[in-house]
Formats: structure tokens, sequence, C-alpha cells
């Protein structure tokens, strides 16, 4: 039995069930053919004891195939046959009912069947396989809120996963970074060398954590068995990684809307230098607003003053400028009245194109997903009967809000360039933003 690392979040112990007659019930699943299939499901909807001579007119299978199969499903309990009459244990039954969805055309591996994998455990263990109060009204919504509820507490909960044999680990990455999210069951057990009895005991492991889940497909007359992870998970990383940010190809036709990554900070410098041994005649704009917004200027009557904390502004290098505007108390966004909450969850929307390559604004919205209204929270929701991860809506408001945070605010500090390419506004990170953001 692979004994799990104590430093765990949770303690699923398969030893705690009997999780013997699981693995050896699984390991015959594997096997199984076309025919086998059709010979379960027809006893699976039938009564409990039924006659093999009616059992096979509702086949479409030889007498000799019947008999096989059968003795397969004996050999777990299912059945018994005594002379032509077939019988079923209703205990043994309710295990398949479950299992057998697993060769369903139309199956989805989703909580619905999570929910029904943790009903083939004692009810009494799962509070402690997952560390939640025993006096829960409800485990697996409890489950749900500690381990599943967002993407990143999903994310921190597997990155946090440290199995006692790092085989574990290792398969958990593999399935989470195949280029379709699934992996053939033959080519993890070819990779690792495994005897099947240990991938079926690996697989159970990692279903109960959530991680990944054995699915099969029908190929001609056999079953491929391959591993992905649990559907709504799946689904969010299917929509990650279809809405990656593509680069413009060429940055021959961007117009940049200033030459140098610090173009703003240099005008409020440049100004400030100005206005240092006498008051400045200047026209109100951005930059003087900014001066005076932080404090390092005062504008009366159409005249910029330097004070003395820009004297000291100026002796900063550029990158520790751009810091004290970012930290400053009183600073924030001039065109837009949105609060400092908001504005830093748009920040984080930056760090999908960390690359720093240029992109289109409209192209980079398609994949945002930090909540900047009750809509636009991703969270793993039930509706009906069916659960997904929330994706957000974003209406006009939002949108200026990330616009202002990337065009505006992050411009200020030179940690975007900002400009147009073939009449569509555009953004790169600079090298300072990438430092500044990159965790």
């Amino acid at each position: 039995m692979l004994e799990l690392s104590p430093a765990r979040k949770n303690k699923v112990n398969l030893a705690d069930y009997n999780c013997q007659q699981d693995i050896e019930n699984r390991m015959m699943m594997s096997d199984f053919s076309t025919i086998d299939i059709e010979v379960l499901e027809e006893i699976l909807y039938s009564p409990l004891k039924i006659s093999q001579k009616k059992l096979l007119r509702a086949l479409s299978c030889e007498e000799h195939e019947l008999t096989k199969s059968l003795n397969k499903l004996s050999s777990t309990g299912l059945v018994s046959v005594q002379g032509d009459t077939i019988c079923v244990d209703k205990e043994k039954r309710k295990y398949f009912e479950f299992q057998i969805h697993r060769f369903d055309p139309q199956f989805k591996p989703d909580m619905e069947f999570v929910q029904g994998l943790l009903k083939k455990v004692p009810i009494h263990l799962l509070p402690t396989w997952y560390s939640i109060p025993r006096t829960s009204n409800n485990i697996f919504e409890s489950i749900v809120e500690r381990y599943l509820l967002t993407p990143h507490i999903f994310q921190r909960y597997l990155m946090e996963l440290n199995f006692g044999e790092p085989i574990l680990n290792d398969i958990m990455n593999d399935v989470l970074s195949a280029p379709d999210f699934k992996i053939s069951s033959t080519d993890l057990i070819s990779k690792y060398n495994l005897k099947r009895v240990d991938f079926e005991e690996i697989l159970l492991i990692l279903e109960f954590n959530f991680v990944c889940c054995l699915c099969y497909e029908k190929e001609d007359d056999h079953w491929l068995e391959y591993v992905s992870p649990f559907h709504e998970w799946k689904e969010y990383l299917q929509f990650y990684r279809d809405t990656q940010t593509p680069c413009i190809p060429s940055t021959d036709a961007i117009q940049r809307r200033s030459e140098t990554d610090f173009a703003f900070l240099e005008k409020m410098s440049d100004l400030l230098l100005k206005a240092k041994k006498k008051a400045l005649q200047v026209e109100n704009s951005p930059e003087v607003q900014k001066l005076c917004l932080v404090k390092l200027a005062e504008y009366s009557d159409g005249k910029l003053k330097t004070l003395d904390a820009g004297d000291a502004w100026l002796d900063l290098s550029l990158e520790n400028r751009a810091l004290h505007l970012y930290r400053h108390p009183h600073n924030h966004i001039l065109s837009l009245p949105v609060g400092e909450r908001y504005v830093r969850e748009a920040e984080k929307s930056i760090k999908r194109v960390l690359h720093g390559e240029w992109v289109y604004f409209d192209e980079f919205l398609k994949g945002v997903l930090v909540p900047l209204n009750e809509n636009s929270v991703v969270m793993l929701k039930r509706v009906g009967k069916h659960w997904a991860y929330s994706l957000p809506v974003y209406g006009d408001e939002e949108i200026a809000i990330l616009k202002a945070t990337i065009f505006e605010w992050l411009y200020e500090m030179g940690m975007v360039a900002t400009g147009t390419c073939n009449g569509r506004e555009c953004f790169a990170m600079t090298h300072f933003g990438k430092f500044f953001f990159n965790d």
C-alpha cells in the first residue's frame, strides 16, 4: 500500500476502507470488452434474478461470449450462476451502477461523479480525510468550499499536494500538462514501469484527491482507457489555454504612444526641475495633476511650484520614482472614479502577458479573469444538476476600469508601453513592469 506524506493537507488513506476489492474490480473493468459492458448493462437494468436464455436473447452475442462475461462478473461477487438462473447481488449492483458511467460515451467525470465516488467511502471517514468539521450539514459543499471553490484555491491545493511517492506528483503533472489534458493509461504504465495493481491504487488516490479520473473511450470492440482532470477543472483549463492572448506578429505597424518606457515620469520630472527655482507658467495637464496629487508640487493661477518632497523625489532613480507614485496613498486614476481594490484586481490581469510582447487590448480582454463585479468572480457553482467554474461577464464599466488601469495607471508608472496598431489599441509589458509583477 502506498503511503502518503503526513505533510498533506488532507489525510486520504485507502486502508481506511475496503480498497482492495475496489482495486480488483477496477483492474477487471480495465480489461472489459464491448461485449462485457453490454452484458453488464443488461444485468444492471434487469431484476435481481434473470434467466441466462432471456439475457442471451436480449444481447447481440454468442453463448460462449456470455459465459465468458459472466465468469468475469462472478469473480467480483456481482452475480452467481445457478443453472439457468443468474442471481445479482444487490449491494454489488449499486457499485457497478456507478462505475459503468465511466463507459458511457457522454460520460463526464464531473462534480456529480465526485459525489458518487465519495459515497463509496464510509461517511464517517470523510471529515478526517478532508479536514472538515464533523458538524458540517453538507460534507460535499464543505469540501468544495475548502478545496475547489475558485481556481486560485484549487491551484494552491494542487501545488501543495505532497504525496509520499513522487510518482503520484509526476503523473498529476503529466496529466495537467498534456496538450488536450488527457493521457493514455497505457502510456503512463509504460513510462513509469508500473504493475496494473499499483497503477489502479495510484489512480484511486488521485481520484480521491480530486486530481484526475479514469475514463474510457470505445474503439472497435475494445475500450481505450485514459486519465483526465475532473470535468469542471478541465473546462476551466481549456478556457484558460484557448484565451491566451496572441502576440502581434509584426511590430512594424505599431505606433508607440511614447518613445521611452518612463515618458510620463520624465515629463513630471522635467516640470519639477523647471519649477524648482521659481514658479513655472504651465498649462494644466495629467502630469501637473499627478504632481499635485502626490504632494510633489503646488499649482495655482496657472503656475507650478516644486515642493521639498519634489526635490527629494528627483533624487530617486526612475524606477524608485515610479514605486513612490505607485505606493502613494493619494495617487489614483484620474479619468475614472474607481476604488483601489478594483485597480489592484485589474492589475492582476496583466500577469497573463508578462512575456513583454505586444498584444491587442481587445484580444487580451477575452482572457481576463479578475473579479471586477459580482458577475465576474470565477467560482465553482451549481446550476441544476451540473457544476461549472462560472466565467466572468464584464460590462462597459468593468472594461473601462481595465483599460484605465493599463493605458493610464500602469503606463504612468512605466510598467507598460502603449500604442496603436492597424487602428487597434495595443500594449506591452516593459522590463520594469515584468520585474515588478513577476512573483
